[in-house]
């Protein structure tokens, strides 16, 4: 095991964006992935930030033992992070997160028992929540229409040139032709 004394890292759990999914639900997904920040002490300028790699997990093993079991109790999740709801104030988010509700699609989805937790106001947040992923829903089956929709305008204006091109290789036969059989004619 290396030394590492004077080497110090801290664990952390970052939504990154998962472009694919986001494309395709017309809204911004996330997914938690484990970043590690690795420093050492008294030197302010030496900092690395990276995603968490197996090496890391045996390197700081106690400090990654503490960080997973901090973390034990939020499970890693996919979907929107409140945070990235513009509908939420930041004390929301904070009281949602306290109830253990981290994504939109959480919140969507809360049952009339947990809607209770919540208190005032539950209801309206759940309709809002439900509405936002309807409209991101509906937003991203327009914008598929709307690639499709491209894609087919320069697959006929391909086609359409191609056509062109074809007639006047025809033309160019028929006048040779054309001008053969008149050629036969004279002699």
């Amino acid at each position: 095991m290396p030394d590492n004394t004077g080497i110090y890292a801290s664990f952390s759990l970052e939504p990154v964006e998962q472009t694919f999914l986001t494309e395709k639900e017309g809204r911004p997904i996330f997914a938690d992935k484990e970043f590690v920040r690795i420093f050492i002490a008294g030197d302010k300028h030496t900092e690395v930030y990276r995603e968490v790699t197996d090496n890391d997990k045996q390197r700081f093993a106690d400090a990654y033992k503490r960080f997973k079991e901090g973390a034990a109790a939020r499970e890693q999740l996919t979907g929107t992070p409140l945070a990235q709801w513009p509908y939420l104030k930041p004390s929301q988010i904070k009281e949602l997160e306290a109830v253990n509700i981290y994504t939109v699609e959480q919140l969507a989805a809360l049952s009339d028992t947990a809607k209770q937790k919540i208190g005032m106001g539950a209801n309206e947040l759940t309709a809002a929540a439900r509405a936002y992923l309807a409209t991101a829903e509906n937003s991203s089956a327009a914008s598929a229409f709307a690639a499709e929709n491209e894609r087919l305008k320069d697959e006929v204006t391909r086609l359409q040139e191609q056509m062109k091109e074809m007639a006047s290789r025809f033309e160019a036969l028929e006048s040779e032709s054309g001008s053969k059989s008149r050629g036969r004619q004279a002699a």
